[in-house]
């Protein structure tokens, strides 16, 4: 549990290994710890369907739905893209925070620190960016755990869409998970965000029918 991003009263419960089902005393102990910090909510990290059933019995509700969709990497074929990235250092999550924010909103953005999180949540992880000039306009985080790549974030600012960049950073990851022997690559995005919706179609990824849950809790 940490503090969410740019919310200091919102408790963030975060699910280090997705495929956990939590127990119903586990999810009591979390909100009682909630409380113990004065948090105002709790809410979740994304959610599988059968751990999103459970903190619905706890009474959270949700708050955002996300499309999981996969990408078969044998059809893929190592392609790159347009522009050539670069790693993404440790030192550069500031300035990917404020991408991150402008791209999502204070609501959902990221700041540095949960970002180090995001990177972190596979054994193996790489980070990539695109400048322009001296500015960095987009960024990607992947991971790789087991047969699976994972797109666990992407991020462009506002004024630098429509550029090909969101789909040069994809194509860079997937070309890295081909490269890595990986079977399949895996991302998330909100049932409504129409332009990635459109981006991961475009590249092949199918949408899978499971569906992932933020939730949240408000606590008196």
């Amino acid at each position: 549990m940490r503090q969410w991003p740019n919310d200091p009263t919102v408790a963030h419960l975060i699910f280090v290994d997705h495929l956990t089902v939590p127990t119903p005393e586990a999810v009591d102990d979390a909100i009682a710890h909630a409380r113990g910090r004065g948090a105002r909510a709790v809410r979740t990290s994304a959610l599988l369907p059968r751990a999103a059933d459970v903190m619905a019995a706890a009474c959270f509700e949700t708050i955002d739905e996300l499309a999981l969709l996969r990408l078969d990497l044998a059809d893929h074929g190592g392609r790159d893209g347009a522009r050539r990235t670069r790693r993404l250092h440790p030192w550069q999550h500031r300035d990917a925070a404020r991408v991150d924010q402008d791209a999502f909103g204070p609501m959902w953005g990221n700041d540095a620190a949960s970002l180090r999180d995001i990177q972190r949540a596979t054994p193996i992880h790489r980070g990539r960016s695109i400048h322009v000039g001296r500015e960095l306009a987009g960024f990607a985080i992947s991971g790789a755990a087991g047969p699976n790549g994972y797109l666990q974030r992407l991020a462009v600012s506002t004024r630098h869409r429509r550029a090909g960049i969101a789909r040069d950073l994809v194509t860079d990851a997937l070309t890295w998970m081909t490269r890595g022997r990986l079977s399949a690559a895996l991302v998330n995005t909100g049932i409504t965000n129409d332009a990635a919706l459109a981006l991961y179609d475009g590249l092949g990824f199918v949408r899978l029918d499971e569906r992932l849950t933020i939730a949240e809790l408000r606590l008196a």
